[in-house]
């Protein structure tokens, strides 16, 4: 059965503001199998409270502060922190602040769903802050990109990668306190800046006189706590708003290239493939299927 570009009724949540998603067949027998997984921004009023579901769920808060359901209590959780829920174990998210907000989510089932969380300490402890989510932020594209490939193999393909998702959640270091902490909450300014400004940046050297730092002492941070460059998460803002213009039907490659800074429509479309794995040609098709 071929993936589906758009969510089931009833599933998605108020306040959403715009969507990416695959979806899978439900049906299958695998002992792990991606039911959905998404990338959302979400609008101030976003809310999830589940005391159960009947997937387990695992949430990557991306961008923007929100607050978190832990022991009963909503308590304040800031880009990075991870949300496991599912069948018997309540768990919750809301926005706060104006935003901008996003999160991924991926809804799997199967026999050995319960085990590969608990193997992953995931069951143990269901909200962690991740000290570099950049990385297992690019194990949910690599699972929204599962919507290119020959039907016949996406739910093969998508395991394997859910798999290592769990297994990169799990082994993630989670922030620490004293310097190291005050280090990020400097990266997580300079990430906020970039995520609020991405589209009108000449570059990583404006981006950190804007933030009063150094470029070496910029990088260093990017470095550190999103396993990346400056410029290397620049673009992977960029080929996100590209692909969310991409599923416009009146939005041309060469347009939506163009409105994140790609004059030359060669050069995006391998940006593009570097970070989604599918090129960008392709990318339209597959959604307007």
């Amino acid at each position: 059965m071929p993936s589906r570009l758009t969510p089931p009724p009833d599933f998605v949540a108020p306040h959403i503001q715009h969507g990416r998603y695959v979806f899978l067949d439900a049906c299958t027998n695998r002992s792990l199998a991606l039911v959905g997984a998404g990338y959302e921004q979400c609008g101030k009023e976003f809310m999830v409270n589940r005391p159960s579901f009947r997937w387990h769920a695992v949430e990557l808060l991306e961008r923007g502060t929100w607050e978190v359901l832990r022991g009963g209590r909503w308590v304040p959780a800031s880009a990075g922190t991870v949300v496991v829920y599912g069948p018997s174990r309540p768990g919750g998210v809301r926005a706060t602040g104006t935003g901008p907000h996003g999160k991924y989510f991926a809804d799997f089932r199967g026999t050995a769903a319960a085990r590969k969380l608990r193997g992953s300490g995931l069951s143990a402890k269901r909200v962690r802050h991740l000290a570099n989510p950049g990385c297992v932020a690019e194990l949910y594209e690599q699972l929204l990109s599962c919507s290119s490939l020959p039907h016949q193999q996406q739910s093969k393909v998508a395991a394997a990668i859910l798999e290592a998702l769990l297994v990169r959640i799990g082994a993630e270091p989670e922030t620490p306190t004293g310097l190291t902490a005050r280090r990020r909450g400097a990266f997580n300014r300079c990430r906020e800046y970039l995520v609020a400004n991405y589209a009108i940046l000449l570059g990583p050297g404006a981006a950190a006189r804007a933030c009063r730092v150094g470029p070496e002492y910029f990088s260093r941070l990017f470095r550190k706590h999103a396993g990346q460059t400056p410029s290397q998460f620049l673009s992977r803002l960029r080929m996100q708003h590209a692909a969310r213009l991409l599923t416009q039907s009146e939005v041309s490659v060469k347009a939506a290239g163009m409105a994140v800074g790609f004059d030359d429509p060669y050069h995006f479309s391998r940006v593009f493939k570097q970070i989604h794995g599918v090129a960008p040609r392709d990318f339209k098709r597959g959604v307007g299927r």
